[in-house]
């Protein structure tokens, strides 16, 4: 049988009953004696929503492919424009 508390006896002792939730308590919340909202322990917890996957490869070994790269690119340029940008970055965070 889940615990019964009033709005204004819930907003008083809210950790008390956020810790029975989590214990796997069912929380009644009661508005003048009519039922508005339970509260629920989580069944599982969420999975993670970003993966985050290594770098196959450095950008230096990218300037070595054998791919169709634009005429004015030369091989260190993309490694030169990132070190540009993050120095921009930087720079702008210390301003």
């Amino acid at each position: 049988m889940p615990t019964e508390v009033t709005v204004a006896h819930l907003k008083a002792r809210l950790s008390h009953y956020l810790r029975a939730a989590q214990q796997g308590e069912e929380v009644l919340i009661k508005n003048r004696q009519i039922p508005v909202a339970r509260l629920l322990p989580v069944e599982k917890p969420p999975a993670k929503r970003l993966l985050t996957i290594p770098p196959a490869g450095s950008l230096k070994e990218l300037d070595r492919l054998a791919v169709r790269r634009p005429r004015k690119l030369k091989p260190g340029d993309v490694d030169r424009a990132l070190a540009w940008v993050r120095r921009e970055r930087l720079l702008d965070r210390e301003s």
